[in-house]
């Protein structure tokens, strides 16, 4: 099962993640969140004969967003462009690996083979081909769930702060 979090929004591509699972027919798409596009999506899912495998799930908590993560296989981010993404950092560290576009912030989170699978933007056939493999090399995708927590570690407040206080000290000894 892959798992998606987020604005159901034109920037998030949607789509393309739903034509990628109709080609990978063992895939089920868990979809967490809302948006102008969803009627859409929903249509799209339907056409694209993923009754059963789609399910939109509609807003939910970052709680409830943190379990369906921790009860996927994957998360998916199939974006257009994205700044920093959030939602990668929590799905890594909760030990769920990711599967996105290679777009904005994301490759600074999701390291192709490491903790992830990168994918060039607006592919579908792309993401399919990285989901099939995801899902056919169990020994991949173990590696990648191991490594998901640890390569966000840095992400946490206390080293965000860490981070920020040895900056200081090193600009007022200069």
């Amino acid at each position: 099962m892959l798992a998606f979090a987020g604005r159901l929004g034109p920037q998030k591509a949607l789509g393309v993640a739903l034509e990628a699972v109709a080609a990978v027919p063992e895939v089920a798409l868990v979809v967490a969140g809302d948006g102008p596009d969803r009627a859409a999506l929903e249509a799209r899912a339907s056409e694209l004969g993923l009754e059963g495998r789609a399910r939109f799930l509609g807003s939910l908590s970052r709680e409830q967003v943190l379990r369906l993560f921790r009860a996927s296989d994957a998360s998916v981010l199939p974006s257009a462009w994205e700044n920093f993404p959030h939602t990668v950092v929590e799905a890594l560290a909760v030990g769920c690996p990711v599967i996105a576009t290679s777009v904005g912030g994301v490759p600074e989170v999701v390291r192709d083979g490491e903790n992830g699978l990168l994918v060039p933007p607006h592919d579908a056939a792309a993401l399919g081909a990285a989901i099939r493999r995801f899902f056919e090399d169990d020994e991949l995708r173990a590696q990648l769930a191991e490594a998901a927590s640890a390569s966000v570690a840095g992400y946490t407040e206390e080293a965000a702060f860490t981070r920020i206080e040895e900056e200081l000290a090193r600009a007022a000894g200069s």
